[in-house]
């Protein structure tokens, strides 16, 4: 493979990079298109998910599209829109060739527009740079392949694994410049899981906080079984400016205020152990249109989600603080050493320890 094709698609892959996070529930898209080796337009997924990159680098580069060649790291999509699926785009627009790095695993366009743009006389190369795709939209491929969101789990814990104190007094247990990055974590997240259990004991606003000045806020989605959430949880402030979703077994006054306020309620059957399924909350999840969850929540469903193998990834923050034996463990009945874990990044934010878990 040539560097100038090499380039182009690293270029592609670079702006995608830095819309990471703000393209949900559509993965973030590079695209780049080039003429004599110069690049002529490029574009990244818009922010709503439309319009495509591709269709926005057509737009851009206008006439100067016939006989250039296209950098993608995604298969452009055969379902129809306003303008026509971008495969047809790409036909309309006289583009030569194609380089994607990856088809996409959605059914209504897997491989559909390689083999369009092919019997239409393009040159399409398929799995140019497919790893840096692949590794920036990860919530993207598994979610499709599991039909249940990808899941992260933050954690912050003492020296000896604790996530507090008895009392669950202990209101932070790392420092602040662990905090900061636990928000730049949330900000690219889609959707927030948490429990009524933690709710009713930190009363967590679970926004974005990177400055102090802008609080942004990102859906948050709830457990709670027997619909224990105080109507005066800092979680149901300002509920206009974001979704909330709780899943429970309780239909009654209490859910219809819920549902007055602003929430939306999921009903749920309880299982032969008077518990919630999480694996058929995971699914509901993802048919909500939801396919990236990073959870904040206690040790007990911590431990739930790791029996039920739910847990994707793992960003865990360790502070040299012990907490002793009467604390609460970050795992029931496990330490960290025990889990199959693979690291994917390490950093040090002052005396603090950041560990990036894969889950094997």
């Amino acid at each position: 493979m040539s560097k100038i094709n090499l380039k182009m698609i690293n270029i592609a892959h670079d702006i995608a990079k830095k819309k990471y996070g703000q393209t949900f529930p559509n993965p973030s898209v590079g695209c780049v298109i080039s003429k004599n080796s110069k690049v002529i337009s490029k574009a990244v997924t818009s922010q709503s998910g439309r319009p495509h990159a591709e269709e926005i680098a057509i737009a851009k580069a206008g006439t100067k599209t016939k006989g250039a060649s296209m950098y993608v790291t995604l298969e452009p999509c055969f379902h129809t829109s306003k303008n026509g699926s971008c495969a047809d785009q790409i036909l309309r627009s006289g583009i030569k060739e194609i380089f994607i790095s990856v088809p996409d695993p959605d059914q209504r366009t897997f491989r559909k527009s390689i083999n369009k743009l092919r019997k239409n006389n393009i040159h399409v190369n398929v799995g140019l740079e497919k790893d840096k795709t692949y590794n920036l939209n990860k919530f993207f491929f598994k979610s499709i392949s599991k039909k249940k969101p990808f899941t992260k789990v933050k954690l912050a814990i003492s020296s000896d694994e604790k996530i507090a104190w008895q009392n669950y007094k202990s209101k932070w247990i790392t420092n602040k410049f662990s905090r900061h990055h636990g928000h730049k974590i949330r900000s690219v997240s889609q959707a927030i899981l948490t429990t009524s259990k933690t709710i009713i004991k930190d009363n967590p606003k679970l926004t974005v906080r990177l400055n102090k000045i802008n609080e942004c806020h990102i859906p948050i989605i709830i457990i709670d079984k027997d619909l224990k959430i105080p109507l005066k949880a800092k979680i149901l402030k300002d509920i206009s400016k974001k979704r909330v979703i709780i899943f429970t077994s309780k239909k009654n006054k209490k859910s219809e205020n819920l549902i007055k306020l602003g929430c939306e309620i999921v009903l749920c059957k309880l299982n032969k152990y008077n518990k919630l399924n999480l694996n058929s909350i995971f699914k509901k999840i993802y048919k909500l249109n939801i396919s990236d969850i990073l959870v904040e929540a206690g040790g007990i469903f911590f431990t739930d989600l790791l029996k039920h193998k739910l847990v994707d990834e793992i960003h865990l923050f360790k502070s040299p603080i012990l907490i002793g034996e009467k604390g609460k463990p970050a795992i029931i009945g496990k330490k960290f050493e025990n889990l199959k874990l693979f690291l994917i990044d390490r950093k040090n934010f002052k005396n603090d320890n950041y560990y990036y878990y894969e889950v094997v």
